[in-house]
């Protein structure tokens, strides 16, 4: 029976890993070395192997600040978790629970993939908390589809149809992250470093290099972009990973229309598309105006520092909320 151990990043077998990831049934982007070296540069991980072979993974997103190790979900990373060449038990994924929790006295956040959530539903934690995301299933024709919109969203696609925008594939990430900078980071709690903009830079190249992005704008009649998407393909699912709009986009409800063209061009295959929907009503009003359907998955939340370390914790978080 193998055992799970705590691997350094430099300890890990990338090929292993990735060949793992690949055949299991959580199969998923976030977790592929390359994904992970972008979004969490030194990344740790628990692994059982079997000889050579990785038959369980999990990749840890490990962050250092006053000497202290802990866990922090990366961003453009919505879903971690454990990856199962076979199918995860229980009490497999308790053990690799206790195994973290050893090694990591604080987790601000580690969200498990939905695929983890039927072994984590057995586990009674009170440090798992069930959240959950929204997928839509592309494999019906377009009109079945398109019958699943809400009566808003489909006025709302009939009005963008008549802006007479158009939808245009690009290489060039700069003006998705333009729109977002002028329009949106003002509104991202806490502001955006940035940071965030050069890992999504990096995290787009890759991306294109492995040739899984598809990056979307709307234009207006005159030329200006009003709205952008990239979207991921892998593992059967599309991923919604970044938008953003200007107020013209979202008056000419240009995201509308890009989701609708994607779900038009992608009905009747085996695919998902997953809106990484925030738990923010707004937004998942919006995603949910399509016809998805809930998806259940845990994050991990902890603090076991020492007591003084933990009251420091906590009156930082008290300040910043002040402020």
């Amino acid at each position: 029976m193998p055992v799970a151990q705590l691997l350094q990043h430099n300890e890990i077998d990338k090929a292993a890993w990735d060949a793992c990831v690949e055949a299991s049934d959580q199969r998923q982007v976030y977790a592929l070395t390359w994904y992970l070296d972008v979004v969490s540069p030194g990344w740790q991980a628990v692994v059982e192997q079997e000889g050579v072979v990785y038959t369980c993974v999990m990749p840890l997103p490990v962050r250092r600040k006053y000497g202290i190790l802990y866990l922090q979900q990366p961003l453009f990373c919505q879903q971690l978790g454990i990856y199962a060449r076979q199918e995860l038990r229980p009490e497999q994924a308790k053990a690799f629970l206790a195994l973290v929790q050893q090694h990591f006295k604080y987790t601000s956040g580690y969200a498990f993939c939905t695929g983890n959530s039927a072994p984590l539903q057995s586990i009674k934690q009170e440090e798992l908390q069930p959240v959950y995301t929204l997928y839509l299933d592309l494999n019906k024709p377009y009109e079945q589809l398109w019958k699943g919109y809400n009566r808003d969203r489909k006025y709302n696609l009939n009005k963008a149809r008549r802006e007479k925008l158009r939808l245009t594939p690009s290489k060039d990430i700069e003006p998705l992250i333009g729109l977002f900078r002028q329009n949106i980071a003002h509104k991202v709690y806490g502001g955006v470093d940035e940071a965030a903009y050069d890992t999504l830079r990096q995290l787009y190249t890759a991306c294109v290099e492995k040739g899984i992005a598809e990056l979307l704008y709307t234009l207006t009649e005159d030329g200006s972009i009003t709205a952008g998407a990239l979207f991921l393909y892998y593992g059967g699912y599309i991923v919604y990973i970044f938008n953003a709009a200007d107020s013209s986009g979202r008056k000419s409800n240009g995201r509308t229309l890009l989701l609708d063209d994607l779900i038009q061009r992608n009905a009747n295959t085996p695919q998902t598309l997953d809106f990484e929907s925030p738990m923010i009503e707004s937004i998942a009003g919006f995603y949910e105006s399509f016809g998805p359907v809930p998806a259940p998955f845990y994050t991990l939340k902890y603090n076991h520092l020492p007591l003084p370390l933990r009251l420091l914790k906590q009156a930082r978080q008290q300040l910043l909320l002040r402020l």
